[in-house]
Parts: C-alpha cells; sequence; structure tokens
C-alpha cells in the first residue's frame, strides 16, 4: 500500500494543481484574446489552439519526463524505504503504468466517441458518384492529391476523417444535389481543415479537456474556436478560387441535410451554431479575408520542448523532491 502513495499523490498535484493553475491563466488569455481579435475567423489561430491544450499538454508532459528521469540508474536516490524492485523504485514503476494506462484509455475513449462515423456504407470505386468527383478532383490543381469516399447513410454530408492522412467523406446524396461549383468550393473548405491539421487539433484538445478538472473555464472557448476554424476555413477557400456564393450554397444545403433520415445537420461544413452559421454567410457575401497566421505553434513547441527537458536539469528535478518527502513521511510514521 506504500508503494501507492507517491504515484497518488504525484497524479493529484499534477492534475489538481497545475493543471488548474495552467487553466486559469490560459482562460484569463483566451478571454483578452476574444475581446481583442480584429476579427471572429483569426480567434481560430494557433495560438488560440496553444492556449487550449497547454493546461494540461505541459503539465502532463513534465510529470512523463520526470518519472521517466527518476526511473533512470539503477540506484535511484529519492527511494529511502525498501520497496526497491530489479534496482528501480517499485512507486515509480506503478506511476509509469498510470500514465501510460490513462494514455491508452483516454485515446481509446476519443476513438470510440468517433468509431460512428466510420460505419457508413462506402460506394464502389466504379460507381458513378465516386467517378465524377474522381474526375473533378484530377482535373484541380489544389484539390488534386485530395484523398476522398462517397458513402451512402451518413449522418453528416461531408466532413474530414483522420489523424495524420485525412480522408474527406462525402454523403452521396450531398454529391448528387450539388452542382460541380458548390461540390469544389465544399472540398476547398475541407482542403484548408486538412492543411490546417484540423482533425488532429481538434482531437488533441479533446483529449486534454477530458483530463482536465477545470474543462469548464476553456470549453466555451473552445467551441468559439471550432467556429473560427470554419469561418476561416471558408476564407482559405475562397482565396485558393472557390466561388463565395456556391460555398454558401454548399453550407446552407448541408445545414439541410437530412438525406438519412436524420435531423438538419449541426456539424461538418455547416458549423455548430446557428448565430456563427449566419455570420459565416455574412462575411462569405461581402469581402471573406484570410486568417492571420501567429506563432502561437511556435511557442508551443517552445513549451513542449521546456516540458520535457526542465526534469533533466540538474537542480530542478522537482518530482524527485516530491519523492524525496514522501518517502520521508513513509519512513517516519513506520
Amino acid at each position: 500500500m506504500n508503494e501507492l502513495l507517491f504515484p497518488l499523490t504525484a497524479l493529484t498535484i499534477t492534475i489538481f494543481v497545475l493543471v488548474p493553475a495552467f487553466s486559469l491563466f490560459s482562460h484569463i488569455a483566451l478571454e483578452i484574446k476574444r475581446h481583442n481579435s480584429a476579427s471572429w475567423p483569426n480567434f481560430g489561430s494557433e495560438s488560440t489552439f496553444a492556449w487550449l491544450v497547454t493546461p494540461t499538454l505541459l503539465p502532463m508532459l513534465w510529470l512523463t519526463s520526470s518519472v521517466l528521469h527518476s526511473s533512470e540508474g539503477s540506484s535511484p536516490t529519492s527511494c529511502l524505504i525498501e520497496h526497491v524492485h530489479p534496482g528501480k523504485c517499485l512507486d515509480v514503476l506503478i506511476l509509469q503504468g498510470f500514465l501510460l494506462a490513462g494514455t491508452m484509455v483516454m485515446f481509446a475513449h476519443r476513438l470510440w466517441l468517433d468509431w460512428p462515423r466510420l460505419h457508413a456504407k462506402r460506394l464502389r470505386a466504379d460507381h458513378e458518384l465516386v467517378q465524377s468527383t474522381v474526375r473533378l478532383l484530377q482535373n484541380d490543381p489544389v484539390l488534386h492529391k485530395m484523398r476522398i469516399v462517397v458513402v451512402r447513410g451518413s449522418q453528416e454530408p461531408i466532413y474530414t476523417l483522420g489523424l495524420v492522412r485525412p480522408i474527406v467523406v462525402l454523403d452521396a446524396c450531398f454529391v448528387e444535389d450539388a452542382d460541380p461549383e458548390i461540390l469544389r468550393a465544399s472540398l476547398l473548405h475541407e482542403y484548408a481543415h486538412i492543411t490546417g491539421k484540423d482533425t488532429l487539433r481538434s482531437f488533441l484538445v479533446r483529449l486534454c479537456l477530458n483530463i482536465n478538472p477545470t474543462r469548464a473555464w476553456l470549453a466555451p472557448n473552445y467551441e468559439r474556436w471550432r467556429s473560427a476554424r470554419e469561418a476561416a476555413c471558408d476564407g482559405e477557400a475562397v482565396h485558393h478560387g472557390g466561388e463565395p456564393l456556391a460555398l454558401a450554397q454548399g453550407i446552407l444545403r448541408a445545414a439541410r441535410f437530412e438525406c438519412a433520415g436524420y435531423g438538419p445537420c449541426a456539424v461538418a461544413l455547416c458549423g455548430h451554431d446557428l448565430a456563427a452559421l449566419k455570420l459565416r454567410l455574412a462575411l462569405l457575401m461581402g469581402t471573406p479575408a484570410r486568417p492571420v497566421k501567429t506563432l502561437g505553434h511556435v511557442a508551443l513547441l517552445a513549451g513542449i520542448v521546456a516540458a520535457l527537458a526542465i526534469p533533466h536539469v540538474e537542480g530542478l528535478e522537482l518530482l524527485d523532491v516530491l519523492h524525496t518527502e514522501v518517502e520521508r513521511l513513509l519512513r517516519s510514521s513506520s
């Protein structure tokens, strides 16, 4: 039982002290950013994404790196009582196991929630709708490398799947009802999601929010970021040659999508909020501007490197200090 005290203490401090502290700071920064943003689509920037994942990602990476550092060597100095197994502290190994198991459970949970989107029936490659869509892609200088699949019975008209090699899924009803300009503009919108790594980024944000006990501070701004990303991808689609009116028609068709017997669409191309949908259409009918690029990814990468490196710097092994104090407490109580 003594072996569980250090792992539970380390996890408690990380998840219920460090993560909330970082979350409060991110919440304040995002509120300031939201009120000071020059335009709504710019809230879907890289820096917003960085503020959303930093509160959970950096403390958990620090803890993981610290645990790996603590397990280095054959005689850990922080283990003061007798629970050393094959040259390593058993409680450090237990903490490693907790982190690995937790990571696997969280990934499995997120994949399970996304699983229904994979079950729609695919049309054969020689189907007329598939062939016409493939021809449209092959003749387009921007979209010619895009991977697509046409299905029947989807809950959504068009969406992108995949974390590493995204693929665009189109429902046959949406393809049948859309003329080439609408279809091309809609695919350009999805192309903007692919180049922006939005499936991967959304997956990471949801994963971080699931771990975060103070997710309520960040969840509203995550929804705003998703809506802003839709507007930003509209601007990218127009920049790549999509017709604004055709894209607006595609968005409206997606919003009214009921082909599979489901209610009107509330996700994918048509977004997540009626007010945001109206604003997107207004922007398209005006002059949709490309969103401003920020250095959010650079700052996030620097934070990740720091979180991984700090535990290996002599004098900054904070987890080892915590381990020693827990061991002293256990030794004095025994």
